[in-house]
């Protein structure tokens, strides 16, 4: 049975001291000197403010369902980030992370009426010590990054702090046993006909039981697809148990792109504990020595980007959750990597059950602490990292660290290590180091550099800020900041300007309005023509997969987002979106000025990312409505790339269009379905006189 204290107001009290004890802080409590915060919550949404430091928690409830032959515990799922547990007066214990759920038996001091006290510090770390390259909290992007709050500036980087008792509380009542770390792996056969189950979990007796019945059933839609009992002999208190059962012919877990996400529904009953379930996905997923990913034998282009999907993890719905999801998958997204933090668990069931893939990050954003002490902290929340989220299908690949540079060969080594040591159906790395991360015409260089598809086979980030839409911007900056850019202020919100006009050159234009728009067609043309380089030489350069850096903003920010913090999307969006068709007619441009009636010069690749062949192919070039070219492809392998010969294909442009720009539309047909389009843009300029 689950009580749930949070959901409610809870009595709080700000010790910037930090010498306010126990005794204190409950007398304050009766006194009615506090006030109340809705929890859970991340408490600067309340106090809207940058606080950083201890917090002291007060809770007051009653408890009707005392058994003496029950264990009860107390139970968090997110409190952000040290905490210290009281209850009635009692010390219970002590927690160091954000992500993780964490228990205390409280079966001999819960009573009718109880107070639960909680003192969670969240605190700032020392700039230009710790922070921003010495870091020791375990906190990833909530407290250093280039798309939080502040970014790197010394004195504001830490800002908006994410501290507090962010995600649900209850009150947990056992049988006379109970499970803890459930852990359901798949294996298969060669032909995936047959797959192997295996359950592990710890028992724990709390009476004398000698022999304990188990039933194990997997349903799917209320179904039933398989029962089984088993008997152990077991002892008093922790048992580790091992189940092992065959299943023929699974329906499996595949992605939206290529089949269907089955998700089985495991329980795991008894009458001696409380009744276990969670979803099971049949599938397997590898790697081989040239990173190409394969889910369920069968290869896979990854067509992926990066997410953070909020700053204050307390306000993310399951209606935001699910609009987010749909968004990846509208773009024609295989995979998401939660990008260098811990989500929490909503999100990973909506990617189980829409059929989207996770690379999942753990909380390491750049270089920490050399020390010892910091190192085992990691090795320990690393492993809490991979047990809470193991049954989840969609998670395909853990990855230790974001860009950690030396500490590739250091740190992430003993993360590596953990994580092997408690794995067995995914695919583990060391980390996404910067040689992944390519940022042609944005940090350095062109975006046209892309052509030689640099930093492959695995691309885990690249991309090019833009400006969000006015409307946006004046939800966070006044009529006068909008008008007279304080440049300071937008670079707090994350905005680049070096890289803006120096390296990208995007131009400013006469006025704000201008700039949005400049800025959001570079974004969109850089995302277009990376991926199109990727895709194009998929298998002549043995490129498996590039991720887009960033999907959405998870605050009031200009980043390299797609779609800002409101869910308005960015030119970039759609230009994800078409770059990322399963099929696609990758057309890459290699002159851009062109006369009336003049031959387009293109290097034209169609690319089949799907586990199917198709034929009768055609690809129709079009202004506007009109026709005005058609290349017979004919037969189109599953899972290929098929170039054409520029020299024999040769689009004539009509005669009679304008000067300017022209829009041209390439468009994949088999008979009378079309299957996909690319867009593209070419400049009209006149013939001089007395040139044939």
């Amino acid at each position: 049975m689950k009580e749930k204290l949070s959901n409610s107001d809870w009595a709080y009290f700000i010790d910037e001291s930090e010498d306010f004890n126990l005794d204190k802080v409950i007398t304050g409590f009766k006194a009615g000197k506090y006030e109340t915060m809705f929890i859970p919550s991340n408490w600067n949404q309340k106090l809207n403010s940058n606080y950083a430091g201890t917090i002291w928690f007060v809770k007051e409830f009653e408890f009707k369902s005392i058994n003496d032959k029950n264990d009860t515990f107390l139970l968090f799922n997110g409190v952000d980030y040290f905490c210290d547990v009281f209850l009635n007066g009692h010390f219970l214990g002590n927690h160091e992370g954000y992500f993780q759920s964490f228990e205390f038996n409280v079966a001999k001091i819960i009573s009718k009426n109880n107070i639960l006290v909680v003192r969670v510090n969240s605190p700032k770390e020392i700039p230009g010590d710790e922070w921003p390259h010495k870091k020791r909290l375990i906190k990833g992007i909530f407290n250093h990054h280039d798309c939080r709050p502040g970014g790197w500036d010394l004195e504001r980087g830490q800002d908006r702090n994410t501290g507090g008792i962010w995600n649900d509380v209850f009150i947990l009542t056992e049988k006379e046993a109970y499970l803890r770390n459930i852990k359901v792996s798949t294996q298969f056969s060669d032909d995936f006909q047959q797959a192997g189950l295996k359950i592990k979990f710890d028992l724990f007796n709390t009476t004398n039981i000698e022999n304990i019945d188990i039933l194990i059933e997997l349903t799917q839609n209320s179904e039933q697809f398989l029962r089984h009992s088993a008997n152990f002999k077991v002892s008093e208190g922790l048992n580790n148990l091992e189940i092992n059962l065959k299943v023929n012919n699974p329906k499996l877990w595949f992605t939206k792109d290529i089949g269907f996400p089955h998700l089985y529904e495991l329980s795991i009953s008894s009458i001696s504990f409380n009744t276990y379930n969670c979803s099971v996905g049949f599938r397997k997923v590898d790697l081989d020595e040239n990173k190409n990913f394969y889910l369920n034998g069968q290869r896979l282009f990854l067509r992926g980007t990066n997410i953070i999907p909020e700053q204050y993890l307390s306000i993310l719905t399951d209606k935001r959750i699910r609009n987010q999801v749909n968004l990846m998958l509208e773009a024609n997204l295989n995979i998401v990597r939660v990008h260098a933090h811990v989500n929490r668990k909503e999100f990973y069931d909506e990617c189980d059950r829409a059929g989207l893939l996770v690379w999942q990050d753990f909380a390491l954003q750049w270089t920490y602490s050399d020390s010892v002490e910091f190192s085992t902290n990691a090795v320990n929340q690393i492993a809490d990292m991979v047990n809470q989220f193991y049954n989840h299908p969609s998670i395909a690949v853990w990855c230790c660290h974001n860009e950690p540079g030396e500490q590739i060969n250091t740190l992430d080594v003993q993360l590596k290590a953990m994580v092997d040591s408690h794995e067995d159906c995914r695919i583990v790395r060391l980390a996404s180091n910067y040689e992944e991360h390519p940022y042609e015409g944005w940090y350095w260089g062109n975006f046209e550099h892309y052509i030689a598809t640099p930093m492959g086979p695995l691309v885990t980030e690249f991309g090019a800020q833009a400006m969000p839409i006015i409307e946006t911007l004046r939800k966070f900056l006044s009529d006068e900041e909008i008008q007279n850019i304080s440049w300071d202020k937008l670079k707090f919100h994350n905005f680049q300007y070096e890289q803006t006009f120096l390296v990208a050159g995007v131009d400013f234009g006469k006025d704000i309005n201008e700039f949005v728009k400049n800025s959001q067609a570079y974004q969109a043309k850089v995302i277009k023509f990376a991926i199109q380089s990727y895709r194009s030489k998929r298998f002549s350069n043995n490129i498996a997969g590039v991720f887009q850096f960033m999907f959405i903003d998870c605050w009031e920010s200009i980043t390299w987002s797609v779609i800002d913090y409101f869910e308005n999307k960015k030119q970039g969006y759609y230009a994800l979106q078409e770059a990322m068709q399963p099929v696609y007619p990758v057309v890459i441009l290699k002159q851009h000025k062109y006369f009336k009636g003049g031959n387009l010069s293109l290097e034209i690749t169609i690319v089949n990312d799907l586990n199917v062949d198709l034929d009768n192919l055609k690809l129709n070039f079009y202004t506007g409505n009109a026709c005005f070219h058609t290349i017979d492809i004919g037969f189109l392998a599953k899972d290929s790339v098929k170039p054409l010969k520029w020299e024999h294909h040769k689009p004539k442009l009509p005669e009679n269009i304008e000067f300017g720009n022209l829009v041209l539309t390439a468009e994949l047909i088999t008979g009378n379905r079309k299957i996909a389009v690319n867009n593209f843009e070419v400049f009209i300029v006149p013939k001089p006189e007395g040139l044939s």
